[in-house]
């Protein structure tokens, strides 16, 4: 699939950005966490052509640069979407947010409704909520301190510990909402994914 490679500055920062050649108003797909923007690789070829497609990391992943102190909030993921969006000089735009993304996405929209031709909003939330939190899976191998401990402890049991915990966590879940229709394809859906957070 062709694609544009570039980096798009925020401040000091780089963002670094894929272009997909096609029409507007582009589809600009953000991605949730922890994950950068290979979540859409499969997705991409459906939208461009005839659809023009951004998809970008966030500061703090992926390609992007990995500023030390930087506060990674969801005003700061705002920001990096508007600096994508500016320095492209992107009219209209349709957002297409997963997960963390979702905040700056509506955020970003609220605040200039004329230029929004489109929101797809996919497994998110906006507001603060008692109950939301990540996954014990995901924050043992994404929180900084913990994961230097977590990665090498769970190499050393060829994953084993991972794969249980993941099993545990996300396994019931796709069984009970039928997300993959055969066990097969459950284990493959799963493999997926677990190949996916270890590569973070």
């Amino acid at each position: 699939m062709v694609y544009q490679e570039t980096f798009v500055q925020r401040n000091q920062h780089r963002i670094y950005v894929r272009e997909y050649p096609g029409e507007e108003p582009a589809i600009i797909l953000m991605h949730g966490f922890p994950d950068n923007l290979h979540l859409y690789d499969r997705l991409s070829p459906y939208l461009s052509p005839p659809r023009r497609v951004i998809a970008f990391d966030f500061l703090g992943w992926g390609a992007s640069d990995k500023p030390h102190g930087y506060p990674y909030t969801a005003a700061g993921q705002a920001g990096d979407l508007d600096a994508v969006i500016t320095q492209l000089r992107l009219q209209q735009v349709i957002l297409v947010a997963h997960d963390a993304s979702g905040p700056p996405a509506i955020d970003w929209a609220l605040a200039r409704p004329e230029r929004v031709a489109g929101l797809v909003l996919l497994n998110t939330y906006y507001c603060a909520m008692q109950t939301l939190r990540p996954p014990e899976a995901i924050w043992l191998f994404s929180t900084p301190v913990v994961r230097n401990i977590a990665r090498p402890v769970s190499q050393m049991f060829g994953h084993w510990i991972f794969r249980r915990m993941y099993q545990w966590q996300f396994g019931r879940y796709f069984r009970s909402i039928g997300f993959c229709a055969r066990e097969e394809t459950g284990r493959i859906c799963r493999h997926i994914l677990f190949s996916e957070i270890l590569d973070k």
